[in-house]
Formats: structure tokens, sequence, C-alpha cells
């Protein structure tokens, strides 16, 4: 089972041809990777999040709570740092500013998902000359990220009622105690990736080179508007960070 993420909505991102929500999604992830600075980086993620709220009419709350299974994987990089770069000091500023960008860049991903239909995203992709082969592929990738979601909340909660406390012990016991969860995360995911191999060859998916849609997308003033502040962003962005050395902190050297 595919779960989604997205959400009916009048919103301003929702009325957008998803060429421009693409041609913005990857504005957005490349300007969060150029930048490492923690104070750049929170800005970042906050900015993501002023944007779901007034652009796409999705509550803080909700985005917040979408960004629950990243916790663990973020508080683990904001502790790893500090033991592999020294002074560590540093190297919990430098955590925390990693942990940023990693919540930025899950946040960039649900907004689109959230934001844009399934069908609608794989005609982005085949619009912007993209094999609808591929498009689908990325389009399912990153609607299995929801699933993910799902299914951890899923197991979490079965194996908390057989007892599972993953609270207690230090850091080494609670890595351990994840496998419960780890392991049938696992099998799930791969019995799903198999059900659904069987959906595309039940559809006889891939017998014809040639695709065609039911409903066609086409891209207006707005569209064209978007995606022209988005590469200007991406532009400003790229002249901040390597004609002015802006937001970037050297790690070594």
């Amino acid at each position: 089972m595919i779960h989604t993420f997205y959400r009916e909505s009048d919103s301003f991102l929702h009325s957008l041809d998803p060429r421009a929500k693409i041609v913005g999604f990857t504005s957005a992830i490349v300007i969060i990777l150029l930048f490492n600075d923690p104070m750049v980086t929170f800005t970042l993620f906050v900015s993501i999040l002023a944007v779901g709220k007034v652009l796409g009419k999705i509550p803080l709350r909700e985005q917040l709570r979408l960004l629950k299974p990243l916790v663990p994987l973020v508080v683990f990089t904001i502790l790893l740092w500090p033991v592999i770069y020294k002074p560590r000091l540093e190297g919990f500023v430098f955590g925390v500013s990693f942990a940023f960008r990693l919540l930025a860049l899950g946040l960039v991903t649900f907004l689109l998902l959230m934001t844009t239909k399934q069908r609608e995203l794989i005609q982005g992709f085949v619009r912007l000359g993209l094999p609808y082969e591929f498009g689908l592929t990325i389009s399912i990738g990153l609607r299995y990220i929801p699933t993910l979601y799902i299914l951890t909340k899923n197991i979490m909660d079965a194996q908390k009622s057989r007892g599972w406390e993953v609270e207690k012990g230090n850091l080494i016991v609670r890595v351990r105690k994840m496998s419960a969860v780890m392991i049938p995360l696992l099998v799930a995911s791969l019995k799903t990736a198999h059900e659904l191999s069987i959906a595309l060859e039940s559809r006889a998916f891939g017998a014809s080179k040639k695709r065609t849609f039911l409903h066609d997308i086409k891209m207006r003033k707005r569209d064209y508007l978007a995606v022209t502040f988005s590469l200007l962003l991406l532009g400003l962005a790229l002249y901040l960070r390597y004609c002015l050395g802006f937001g970037h902190i050297r790690l070594y050297g």
C-alpha cells in the first residue's frame, strides 16, 4: 500500500503547474546544500515553514509533525559531530547546522508531496523531457516516504504494545533496541515493493512507448513568474556563496 501526503486545498502552491513546483523544489534543494552556517540553515528552515504556511496553507503543527520521524537522525547528527570534529564546541555547532539542513530538505520534500498529486508530478517530469519510466520512478520514490512513515509508526506502536521501551538505556542500548523496528520495516518495505511491481505488470506497464494523459497540464503566467523567481533565488544564493563566501564555514583548513 502506497500512502500519500497530498492535501486538497485552494492554496497558491496547489494551483501551480507541477513543472514550476519541480523547478522550485530543485532550486530549494541546491540552495539548502550550498550553505553550512547554522544561522543560515536555521533561517532557510524557518523560511520553508513560512512558505508552507502562507503559500501552501499547511498549519505549522502539521508540518512539524511530519518531521517527527527525522528526530532520531537529527539527534544522532548533533551528537556525532562533536565526536568526529575538534574542538567539540565547533563540532556541536556544525552538528546543529547539518541537523537544520536535514530538516529543511525533508520539509521541502513534504511540501512538494502535500501540494502535488502523483499524476501531475509524473506529468511534470515527462513534460520537462524526462522519460515516463524515470518520471514514474522518481514519483514513486517520493511517494514512498509517507509509506515508510506510516509503516514505521505502525511498527513502533505494535512493539510498544508488546512492552518495547526504546527510551531506557544509553545510546548503544537504544540503537540495539531499534532492530525491533528496522527488521520488520525492511521486510514490510520489500513486500510493498513486490506488490507494487505486480500491480505495474498487471497494468501492462511498458507495453507502449508513447504515453497519453487524460488530463493535460499547461503553464500559465503565474507559473512562469514562479519559475523565474525560483531561478533568481538560486542565482542569488550562488552569488552569495561563491562570490562573497557568505553562509559557508570551512570545515578543515
